[in-house]
């Protein structure tokens, strides 16, 4: 876990400290809680972008839908199932 240091003006601090207490939790934690809820949509971005390039930049890890409906034992929707091959009639 990384450290923030953040600046509070003393008012800011003390309502914090209160809340903190009533709430008997960790100042941090509430910091912590309010970013994450008040960034949630923008922060999701981030993360998915991220995990693209780092897809793009190795994508051993990764399988298609197809291989790993396979490996589940899945029949896809995508590839038609086999029939049986009929003869057709065809008007002369």
């Amino acid at each position: 876990m990384k450290r923030l240091l953040v600046s509070l003006d003393e008012e800011r601090y003390e309502d914090l400290r209160r809340l903190a207490f009533e709430k008997k939790a960790p100042m941090a934690d509430l910091v912590r809680n309010a970013i994450e809820d008040a960034l949630e949509d923008e922060l999701d971005s981030v993360r998915i972008k991220r995990n693209i390039e780092e897809h793009a930049a190795d994508p051993s890890g990764t399988m298609t839908i197809e291989e790993y409906m396979r490996s589940r034992g899945i029949v896809s929707s995508r590839t038609p199932a086999k029939r049986a091959t009929r003869t057709r009639r065809v008007a002369v």
